[in-house]
């Protein structure tokens, strides 16, 4: 059975019912025959995934370049996708020669997120809802992000995000990029549980090849900078793709569960 099974499991599997003889919630379990695993967690990269940040990401890289006064090469932003914020600055300071000790050049990337991010970097539609959704059916989520927590956070928290996430890991505390499996691994180990027992959401390319040979399904919010190439190679990797979460939302919440008519 696929995966999308799985996911439907998730959220038509479990209902919640009020029994007014006992004043309590219970539950109302639906089996779907022939599923392999249970799914235990669901681990979301944070831009581009859940928040619609990369549009502000593309335009740091550029700014932060001309305000050091260094020359900025065709498809910087690209090159700096794939690296954690550590990596980042050290390619700032020892590839375009911006001058300063690798923390300081890490404080000024953070500087100029952090205000973006608490006022007016959007969710990608349907987020906050999808991570409520699982929140409600005991389905434990994390973070998995390249980018500052702390700077982020106050964006999860505006679009009311943050009280649907379990833990919060970086590559920066990890210690690793994505193109290592490390941080997935990890949120996966916090939760007690396998990587088969576990779903990761994520919009860049290389964090999906690594999230697929680690043994983790995958599904794939697509990126509208990707190539034409790279879209069908994320097609083939991913056990799903969306391009947000409204339809998934609509096809695997009972209508009970849907918001409007």
């Amino acid at each position: 059975m696929s995966h999308d099974a799985g996911l439907l499991l998730l959220f038509r599997g479990v209902r919640k019912k009020f029994a007014p003889q006992t004043g309590t919630v219970i539950f109302r379990m639906q089996a779907i025959s022939g599923l392999p695993h249970r799914i235990r967690a669901v681990i979301f990269d944070v831009d581009g995934t859940l928040l619609d940040s990369m549009p502000m990401w593309n335009s740091i890289t550029y700014d932060y370049a001309a305000l050091k006064g260094v020359a900025a090469p065709p498809g910087l932003s690209k090159t700096l996708n794939s690296l954690c914020l550590e990596q980042c600055a050290t390619y700032y300071r020892d590839v375009l020669g911006v001058p300063g000790t690798i923390e300081a050049i890490m404080a000024e990337i953070v500087d100029q997120a952090r205000e973006r991010y608490r006022t007016v970097v959007p969710e990608i539609p349907g987020a906050a809802a999808f991570t409520a959704a699982l929140k409600s059916r005991g389905i434990h989520t994390a973070i998995a992000t390249a980018s500052d927590i702390r700077s982020l956070w106050p964006a999860l928290e505006r679009l009311s995000i943050a009280p649907n996430i379990d833990i919060a890991e970086s590559c920066t505390t990890i210690g690793k990029s994505k193109e290592s499996p490390d941080i997935y691994l990890k949120c996966a180990s916090d939760f007690g549980a396998s990587p088969a027992e576990c779903v990761v959401f994520e919009d860049a390319l290389y964090a999906v090849r690594t999230a697929k040979k680690a043994g983790f399904s995958v599904v794939g919010v697509f990126d509208p900078t990707h190539t034409a190439a790279e879209r069908a190679e994320f097609l083939a990797l991913c056990d799903r793709c969306i391009p947000d979460y409204t339809g998934l939302l609509g096809e695997l919440l009972p209508p009970e569960d849907r918001d409007g008519p």
